[in-house]
């Protein structure tokens, strides 16, 4: 996986289950994938080695997998997503009722 896409990914999952997480396991997390700052500025914030920093990254990366892998709801959300996309791009209806429908199933994916 690259490394934008692994960016990402860890992004979404946080989106979805990082109160799940500690507040500086949160705030570590956000500083490395939301704000781009290195280990070592990490590990200045927090008066910690950049060791530390590394070991937190990971066992929060492999937190959120695991509740992914439990709970399912990024896949969900996902599934529900692409469905929904695929209704209102393959609806044979007049093209009123279509973009009416359309609208519809959009203001739905975006509450997703």
């Amino acid at each position: 996986m690259d490394s934008l896409n692994k960016k990402t990914e860890m992004c979404i999952l946080a989106d979805f289950y990082g109160n799940l997480l500690t507040k500086k396991q949160r705030e570590i997390f956000e500083l490395y994938w939301e704000k781009d700052f290195s280990l070592f500025e990490i590990a200045q914030e927090f008066d910690i080695s950049r060791q530390a920093v590394h070991d937190s990254l990971n066992k929060t990366e492999a937190i959120l997998v695991d509740i992914e892998n439990k709970c399912g709801f990024v896949s969900k959300y996902n599934n529900t997503k692409k469905s929904l996309q695929s209704i209102a791009d393959n609806l044979n209806l007049t093209q009123e009722t279509k973009n009416s429908l359309k609208k519809r199933i959009n203001s739905i994916i975006d509450q997703l």
